[in-house]
């Protein structure tokens, strides 16, 4: 038999304007833990989706134990003992945590779902591989860690010998993740094989027994862990190396932004953001962590307008603008880069030129006899363009045209470009390639230097350390924790993000 559970040969996949995988080689031995790495439009979900069933290879052969296979569906996939654990689960919030799981694989006495055998074999389960979790607990209810290992026993009660987990620490605490790691290291002890697409180098170091690196749809590299590390990564990954985060310099202006006890209400009353108090400073950066659906989404938009707080006060440069709207808070210099840049950050079917300066159309150097001059946007577009290196062949092209991470470097260019004063930057790199998250970063350590606050929101516990003065931590919409970077660690933050941890300074 051979040593390779499965073997993907020579696996090629051409969409329109797209080689999406090009006569990739993938072998993943049995009992092992294979990190598949690479920047966005590498390959890498392509390749899994090929090899659970979701998409089909035009050339190319999947062989599993040393035979060749053909999965025409997830099913054929699943009937072949390969699971995948999706980055979004794919759970039933309403359905308890038993029937989600056996839910299309229900055992029958009779006519009747065998509910007491499905109970007996999920905590046969739960045992073995030390997941222990509320069989009767609505899913919905669960922290998403406990619901990653609700869809990790699920692949497992489906007989799963191989399994795929997508960006799998990406919405997890520390703790969550060294959890998930006990749980990948147990799995791999009794034999089960798994594949981790991912872009954490540091965590790919931790769990990782081999490492595949792709690069424009092409198998660029391969190591062991222990004779590789997570810079010589990033430089395969990129194709060159990386640039240092430049340096911070002494941060400590005078205070610009300050929320007393504001609150939020949603359907029925209940608080989404609860008596809010935070002050933040020229020249410095706010990093507000927190599991997301804790109210991030809801704190960004009442400092930038687009919500208005139903109790408490804004103060912004020492005037009260509680009431102040969207419109008139950006001509004070509050910018926003929102969370989901397709929808709320950008126009896709506009040009490139068109996004970089919506919002600010009304400039006077806009501006000819009342009239956009798209002369001057052009120009300026230009400008911006090459400043923060945006890869597109024109300024005219539509924006939808480009990769995420260019597209999300238009609307750093354009928060960022013209007088900004407090920027709210919500999951800045989300998305991004490993390339442009280094360019972000430098580009908010740029502002911060040059006296703009940022009020940074992360799911990313790395890039809120990397980034932030001070650290706030965000649960059900409340802050219950407070401190300068430097003098926390991640450990003590996921505590509390988990919402375990005491009230700290604030």
């Amino acid at each position: 038999m051979s040593d390779h559970v499965i073997e993907m040969l020579g696996i090629t996949k051409q969409y329109p304007g797209v080689l999406a995988n090009d006569h990739v080689d993938l072998q993943i031995r049995r009992g092992s833990v294979l990190c598949l790495v690479g920047e966005n439009g590498a390959g890498k979900s392509t390749l899994m989706k090929i090899l659970y069933g979701l998409e089909q290879p035009d050339s190319g052969e999947i062989r599993l134990n040393g035979e060749a296979v053909v999965f025409h569906s997830s099913r054929d996939a699943i009937r072949h003992r390969i699971g995948m654990v999706h980055q979004h689960f794919m759970l039933v919030g309403e359905l308890s945590v038993l029937e989600n799981i056996i839910l299309g694989m229900e055992p029958t006495a009779g006519p009747r779902i065998d509910y007491k055998k499905a109970r007996k074999e999920l905590e046969e389960l739960s045992r073995k591989f030390n997941m222990a979790i509320p069989l009767d607990a609505p899913a919905g209810s669960l922290p998403v860690g406990l619901q990653q290992k609700v869809e990790i026993l699920k692949a497992m009660y489906r007989g799963a010998d191989v399994l795929i987990l997508d960006e799998p620490t990406a919405v997890l605490t520390p703790q969550e993740t060294r959890e998930l790691f006990t749980v990948i290291r147990d799995l791999a002890a009794s034999g089960h094989s798994l594949i981790l697409i991912t872009h954490k180098l540091d965590e790919v170091m931790q769990v990782g027994d081999e490492i595949v690196v792709m690069r424009h749809g092409v198998r660029v590299a391969s190591f062991a862990t222990e004779e590789t590390n997570a810079s010589e990564l990033a430089v395969a990954m990129v194709g060159s190396a990386l640039p240092s985060l430049i340096e911070r310099e002494e941060a400590g202006g005078k205070e610009l932004l300050s929320l007393q006890d504001v609150t939020l209400r949603g359907p029925g009353g209940k608080p989404l953001l609860d008596q809010i108090n935070i002050t933040l400073h020229e020249g410095e950066i706010l990093g507000i962590a927190g599991v997301s659906g804790n109210g991030q989404g809801e704190l960004a938009d009442v400092v930038t307008g687009i919500l208005t707080a139903d109790a408490g006060s804004i103060r912004y440069a020492g005037e009260d603008i509680t009431h102040l709207k969207r419109g008139a808070r950006l001509k004070k210099g509050i910018d926003y880069i929102p969370e989901d840049r397709s929808s709320r950050g950008l126009c896709l079917p506009w040009s490139i030129a068109d996004n970089l300066i919506a919002g600010f159309q009304r400039r006077p150097d806009f501006l000819k006899r009342g009239l956009l001059n798209q002369s001057a946007i052009l120009e300026k577009a230009k400008q911006l363009i090459a400043d923060f290196d945006i890869r597109t062949p024109s300024a005219t092209a539509p924006a939808s045209t480009l990769s995420g991470g260019n597209q999300q470097k238009i609307v750093i260019a354009r928060e960022s470009s013209f007088g900004a004063k407090l920027i709210v930057a919500a999951e800045p790199t989300r998305g991004v390639d490993i390339g442009a998250i280094s360019f972000i970063h430098n580009n908010l350590i740029s502002l911060r230097n040059s006296g703009v606050a940022v009020l940074l929101f992360s799911s990313d516990l790395d890039e809120i350390f990397k980034l932030s003065d001070r650290i706030a931590v965000l649960y059900e919409g409340k802050i219950v924790f407070t401190a300068k970077a430097g003098t926390i660690t991640r450990e003590k933050i996921g505590l509390y993000m988990a919402g375990v941890g005491k009230d700290g300074p604030q």
